[in-house]
């Protein structure tokens, strides 16, 4: 029988370092997905405000990571609804990247 000293074992430590790590794994995938929906969006510039507003991050709602890409400028759901979609790229790109996240994410919690 092996014996494991515990005593300096912090759990809650333990537990912020997954949770920031499970953070930082959700930031590189909406950088990801944001490198990916600039160049791709496929409007006409006039100003380059779109598209440079383009941004990507995570947040917890709750105990739920939410990985987040978004348009910055009041006009971008009209960009992503109107027109029947035809200058949608936020959602597509979501669509696109979500199982290779979830994959990923998955390869980080397995046990």
């Amino acid at each position: 029988m092996m014996r494991v000293n515990t005593s300096k074992f912090n759990l809650r430590q333990a537990a912020n370092k997954q949770l920031a790590a499970l953070g930082l794994y959700a930031d590189t995938a909406a950088q990801k997905m944001v490198a990916h929906a600039k160049p791709n969006a496929r409007w006409t510039d006039h100003t380059t405000n779109a598209r440079e507003s383009i941004s990507g991050g995570h947040y917890w709602r709750g105990n739920t990571l939410v990985v987040r890409l978004s348009g910055g400028m009041e006009y971008s759901v009209y960009l992503e609804l109107a027109n029947e979609k035809r200058y949608a790229i936020l959602r597509p790109t979501v669509e696109r990247f979500a199982p290779e996240i979830l994959e990923g994410y998955q390869g980080l919690v397995k046990s």
